[in-house]
């Protein structure tokens, strides 16, 4: 086993070792309470731009996300009660997903290949109390009392290797170190940066690596299609010859991060998938570790604790405080991981 911490020009100084594993300082005590200083520092500024052109102000997404959160505290949503959102990329999608964390709830995201039969599980696996498809609920604007760093926050459903669907517990802590990570790496600022959403929101992709760190500075989410854009990535920068494209790796059970390739790098290094940061630290499983081939392995602030309910699949997948992705990877003498195979779902 190998392991590697990452590259000195990604540190972030608020990332110390806690118990043998990096973990963020100073972070919100929650994501509502994050969300809701942005918008209160932001109001004015636009939020997020759907398909048609058609802005909404931070006042404006708060001030409806705050109703829908009223009308599931008239449905008996309380804390911690799981809602599962299932909407296509836009602003029903926003609201509705923000109006959970606001009633102290907490979002399920359903695997965007889901069917109906699937969805069904999920509504039942997770025990939510309410699912959302439809028209949204209204009641008297409503924001929760906030939550503790390690309640659980977000529920995505992915895929097992094998078949099957399970969740993905994520707290409120793993989403925050997710921001933090991004907002740092990517150097966003509060200057109103736009992020064109290219991939579902139900994903911990375009959800915690493009939306949340996005509206956590007062930039601008542009949602580009009806669940986002799926285009290479050389397409995308001609469409947007002015924009930052970034390479990277990430997961559902890592937050959606773990790895990033730094602009200034892709010409020495081009088959490479980036380097540890955010406080991601990883390891190689397996007879070549030493070698720098084998399984990847991570373990950071924005790594999942476990699956829900299903006891079987967390023992195996992360075990000893490590996720083991199931991908073999290359890693070089620089930190530099290349992907040699993907686990098959």
């Amino acid at each position: 086993m190998q392991f590697s911490g990452g590259a000195e020009w990604l540190r972030d100084e608020r990332v110390t070792r806690h118990a043998g594993v990096f973990r963020y300082e100073g972070l919100e005590p929650c994501l509502a309470e994050l969300l809701d200083r942005s918008a209160l520092r932001f109001a004015q500024r636009v939020a997020a731009v759907d398909r048609s052109g058609r802005g909404i102000t931070y006042g404006e997404l708060w001030a409806a996300a705050a109703r829908v959160a009223g009308g599931l505290l008239d449905q008996g949503v309380g804390p911690a009660d799981r809602v599962v959102v299932h909407f296509r990329n836009g602003f029903d999608w926003l609201h509705a997903f923000l109006g959970v964390v606001l009633a102290g709830g907490v979002p399920v995201l359903p695997d965007p290949t889901c069917g109906d039969t699937e969805l069904e599980w999920i509504v039942a696996d997770s025990g939510a109390i309410v699912l959302l498809d439809g028209d949204l609920p209204d009641g008297v604007a409503f924001l929760d009392g906030g939550a503790s760093p390690d309640e659980l926050a977000l529920l995505y459903y992915v895929r097992k290797c094998g078949g099957g669907l399970h969740g993905v517990e994520l707290s409120n802590e793993n989403i925050l170190s997710t921001i933090e990570a991004v907002v740092h790496a990517m150097d966003l600022g509060v200057g109103g940066v736009r992020t064109v959403i290219t991939a579902p929101l139900s994903t911990a992709v375009g959800c915690g690596v493009q939306l949340l760190p996005t509206l956590s500075v007062g930039g601008t989410v542009v949602a580009a299609g009806a669940r986002g854009i799926r285009v290479p990535w050389r397409h995308l920068r001609a469409s947007f010859p002015t924009a930052r494209c970034v390479r990277g790796w990430g997961v559902a059970e890592t937050g959606g991060i773990g790895l990033v390739l730094p602009t200034e790098f892709r010409q020495r290094h081009p088959r490479s998938i980036g380097i540890p940061f955010g406080g991601m630290e990883v390891a190689l499983l397996g007879p070549d570790a030493e070698r720098g081939v084998g399984e990847l392995l991570c373990r950071g602030p924005s790594v999942a604790r476990r699956y829900w309910n299903d006891p079987q699949s967390t023992a195996e997948t992360f075990g000893d405080g490590w996720f083991r992705t199931g991908d073999q990877v290359q890693i070089d003498d620089d930190g530099f991981v290349t992907q040699l195979a993907v686990r098959v779902s």
